[in-house]
């Protein structure tokens, strides 16, 4: 009996033996890996065993079961494989993981744990002989996902994917029968029209399954709004762009962020669109802008009336309008409208604009805050006496507003080629009002030089009438007249 207790004993620590061989990765002529995870091989000693079926380690791990071995050893003690349910991985420095190497080390896997450290990628999907029912990845780095991490899973029904830096997921990677539970909060998503599936609310959509919806935000450019909200907005705007022949854009979304209030309608946010309609042959401007539209484009087209600024609701909230390279003779329509006291940039440039309502733009301008651009070059602007001066000292007062005065210049087909092709802002008054051939003196001067003479002819009068006085004692003709 004693013999066969020694030989007992011998034959479990050649089993250990053979158990720590296996569990090293083995490594090809280059020194790699045989089943990549981590540069480390699995590290034993970094694993508690919590109780019979649950596994807890900490730090970086390469799981390479190569089935060789149906137990591995923990503190002396010989575990099966096929008896951990549960893994939790905690603290790792790096860490890529293959699911299929997961599930073929512990085949029974039932409860995934992945928690802080760097998890950076995963590089397979679950495989469909998983028996997994949980899975949770917290606080990590990863940031992608493949498409079809979690397609094949049969039982899962909670996945958690809290705290990471995920953007966007696959939402038919999670089109799962038995998950109920899926949490995605903390995460920076790219809140764009692929995340539109959100809005699809029923009993069998993913939406549905997400337990912590209101806490979903945005990153960057909407960083820190509600998501829900914001694609809300974005789907709204996709769906109205189609009504029209433009590009469009969400640009920016004013709101709570990352507020415990919760948000989930888009009527709780200001939403900034912009709308590029430029160079699609428009001869006159679009009865239909999409909802929220703050900055419109309608460069390149033939458009020359400026009527429907005026008289269709949905100009309101423009504030930004570019209508350069346009046929616009005159903006003479919007002279007191609502729209002119509230732009911010007004571009007309490369229009056929040879004057404007000065005083209009004047008055918008001294009494308003709103204006910020103003862009009225290469135009052909007439230069005479009547319009220039006004025009002028509009351009000279507001430079800080009309951004291009160096492009604003008369008119090259008019003045006889005497002005032709200047620049407004460096015109003198006589290059102004002065035609060429004409008497060089206005009519003003003259009469300042009749006055000037008449003035000096009296005083020349009164001094030899003095005179005369003086020596002869006679009186001035006009004194002996005097009753």
């Amino acid at each position: 009996m004693a013999n066969f207790g020694i030989e007992n004993k011998i034959l479990q620590y050649l089993i250990i033996i053979l158990n720590l061989k296996y569990l090293s990765a083995t490594h090809d002529s280059n020194g790699n890996s045989s089943c990549v995870l981590y540069e480390q091989k699995f590290q034993l000693k970094n694993c508690v065993l919590i109780n019979h079926s649950h596994l807890e380690c900490n730090g970086n791990y390469n799981f390479c079961n190569d089935n060789k071995s149906e137990f591995f050893m923990l503190n002396t003690i010989l575990i099966p494989y096929d008896s951990i349910l549960k893994l939790s991985i905690s603290d790792s420095s790096k860490l890529i993981v293959d699911p299929r190497n997961i599930i073929k080390t512990f085949p029974n896997l039932r409860v995934l744990t992945i928690l802080r450290g760097k998890l950076i990628k995963i590089i397979t999907s679950f495989p469909a002989e998983a028996k997994i029912s949980e899975i949770r990845i917290d606080r990590t780095k990863l940031d992608t996902l493949p498409d079809d991490v979690f397609k094949y899973l049969s039982l899962p029904h909670a996945i958690d994917l809290r705290n990471n830096a995920l953007a966007k997921i696959n939402p038919e990677s999670f089109n799962i029968t038995s998950l109920t539970s899926l949490y995605l909060a903390g995460n920076p998503w790219k809140c764009n029209y692929n995340m539109s599936w959100i809005l699809k609310i029923n009993n069998n959509s993913l939406a549905m399954k997400i337990k912590d919806t209101e806490k979903l935000h945005c990153t960057s450019p909407y960083e820190g709004r509600p998501l829900f909200a914001v694609v809300e907005i974005i789907e709204t705007l996709r769906n109205e762009c189609k009504q029209t022949v433009c590009d469009c854009e969400l640009i920016h979304v004013v709101g709570p962020r990352n507020s415990h209030q919760q948000i989930n309608n888009k009527r709780q946010l200001m939403a900034f669109v912009a709308v590029n309609c430029s160079y699609r042959g428009l001869e006159e401007m679009p009865d239909f802008i999409p909802t929220n539209t703050t900055r419109l484009y309608l460069t390149g087209n033939k458009i020359f009336d400026l009527t429907k600024i005026v008289t269709n609701p949905v100009y309101r909230e423009v504030r930004d309008l570019y209508l350069d390279d346009n046929l616009i003779e005159s903006i003479t329509i919007l002279d007191g409208s609502y729209w002119l006291e509230h732009f911010r940039v007004f571009s007309l440039r490369g229009n056929k604009l040879a004057d404007l309502p000065t005083y209009a733009l004047e008055n918008v301008l001294v009494q308003g805050e709103n204006a910020v651009s103003i862009y009225l070059g290469n135009n052909p602007w007439t230069c005479d006496c009547l319009f220039t001066p006004g025009f002028q000292d509009l351009l000279l007062q507001y430079t800080n507003i009309i951004k291009d005065i160096h492009d604003i210049k008369c008119n090259l087909l008019i003045n006889n080629g005497e002005n032709s092709g200047k620049l407004i802002k460096d015109l003198t008054r006589t290059e102004i009002c002065v035609m060429p051939n004409e008497f060089f003196l206005h009519p003003i001067d003259i009469l300042n030089i009749i006055l000037a003479t008449t003035i000096l002819l009296i005083i020349g009068k009164f001094i030899y009438d003095y005179w005369l006085f003086k020596r002869t004692g006679i009186l001035p003709w006009i004194v002996t007249k005097i009753p």
